[in-house]
């Protein structure tokens, strides 16, 4: 391919989403050119918005008509990504159907299937309740194309990548499995219902500090991720 063929390919993939033809069609030449598939790959692991509005699916069980469907696009999720990417502790109150829990889940799985060396919790209540925020970060990578998937094992409440000693690791409330590690990034769903969630968080501190990253996110619920959002601990 000449310099010339290539700009040309690469600007024609610039607006491939603007409908299902040209989106088919550029789909099918990512899939046959090795070298636009490298270029849209490095796109993807630096632009995760990017990421997640061409490529990311997400699930709803609840939904019996249009189950699966993309990754909104939606201005609030774009600046939760923006801030997500800059600050190492980070407290989102939320309420149900504003896909905050399936955004942070995709933007750890983004961490670390792009980059070597990710230690990443997600950590919930009850561990089958971590291992479906696992679940959730399994469905996302199992419905990108070949060439953004970098080789994984599965198993209950992990999703490792073995190549580049990256892993995602489920487990339940509490320090003790926090302590024993030094995580990359610990994703603490609805965070206000764990009744061990200050241990969790003593435990995890020592991970920003190291460079780590911390991201809490609760619905409503009197408690410690109350009191750290509205900054009433002493």
């Amino acid at each position: 391919m000449t310099l010339q063929e290539k700009n040309t390919k690469t600007s024609q993939m610039t607006n491939w989403r603007r409908n299902t033809e040209q989106e088919l069609k550029c789909y099918d030449l990512l899939l046959t050119d090795p070298e636009l598939a490298s270029i849209e790959r490095e796109r993807c692991r630096r632009d995760p918005v990017h990421w997640l509005e061409n490529w990311v699916w997400t699930l709803d069980a609840h939904d019996s008509e249009e189950p699966v469907r993309r990754f909104p696009k939606r201005e609030y999720l774009r600046r939760l990504t923006t801030i997500w990417q800059r600050e190492k502790l980070l407290l989102i109150p939320k309420s149900r159907q504003m896909m905050v829990s399936w955004l942070i889940t995709a933007l750890y799985l983004h961490d670390a299937q792009f980059n070597p060396g990710r230690f990443i919790f997600f950590q919930s209540k009850k561990e089958k309740d971590a291992d479906s925020l696992v679940d959730r970060a399994k469905f996302i990578y199992n419905n990108q194309p070949y060439f953004l998937r970098e080789p994984a094992k599965q198993v209950y409440c992990e999703l490792a990548f073995p190549r580049i000693n990256s892993i995602i690791r489920g487990i339940p409330q509490g320090g003790n499995q926090i302590r024993m590690h030094t995580a990359s990034g610990i994703f603490m769903d609805e965070a206000a219902f764990m009744f061990e969630a200050g241990e969790a968080f003593t435990a995890a501190k020592p991970s920003i500090d190291g460079g780590g990253r911390i991201t809490m996110v609760s619905s409503a619920n009197p408690g410690f991720f109350e009191m750290l959002v509205n900054d009433r601990l002493t």
